[in-house]
């Protein structure tokens, strides 16, 4: 049987500040599950990155079995130093820009499912697994390769 909703939740002053705390409630759970709020602890990024920039890339971050996704929501920027990751601003509210030097990269490597190419990117000390999919991945690989990186996890 189907409960109603509250009576409270159907008039219109109570849907908005309803539907903002869900909206931040859920950014903030998803921040936390994907590890971005643990990698913003040390990889937050100061300032504007500088370099090749990729907007509305897809990837996906947090342990194995359940990655959180960022469906062309990413902004990744590559260069000689390292890369940045940033969401769009309609999700960013618990997930700042991050800056992701080479060196704290353990390895990079580049992989296919189905038509589908990603590259995935281990960091060192058990940090989140990060991929990224198309052009975006596969720049952070050239790049990271061309700094002799090993593409070996």
């Amino acid at each position: 049987m189907n409960q109603a909703p509250p009576p409270w939740l159907l008039e219109p002053q109570w849907f908005f500040p309803f539907f903002i705390l869900m909206w931040l409630g859920v950014s903030g759970v998803l921040a936390l599950v994907s590890g971005w709020s643990g990698l913003a602890t040390h990889f937050r990024a100061e300032d504007s990155v500088q370099g090749e920039r990729f907007r509305f890339a897809s990837g996906s971050m947090g342990v194995r079995l359940f990655p959180v996704h960022y469906g062309n929501c990413l902004f990744v920027t590559v260069n000689e130093n390292g890369f940045g990751l940033a969401i769009l601003f309609l999700f960013r509210m618990f997930s700042p820009p991050l800056f992701i030097p080479w060196s704290a990269i353990a390895s990079i490597e580049p992989k296919r499912f189905l038509l589908f190419g990603y590259t995935l990117v281990h960091l060192r000390e058990q940090w989140p697994t990060i991929s990224l999919r198309g052009s975006a991945g596969r720049e952070v690989a050239q790049v990271y390769a061309r700094r002799g990186g090993s593409n070996v996890p």
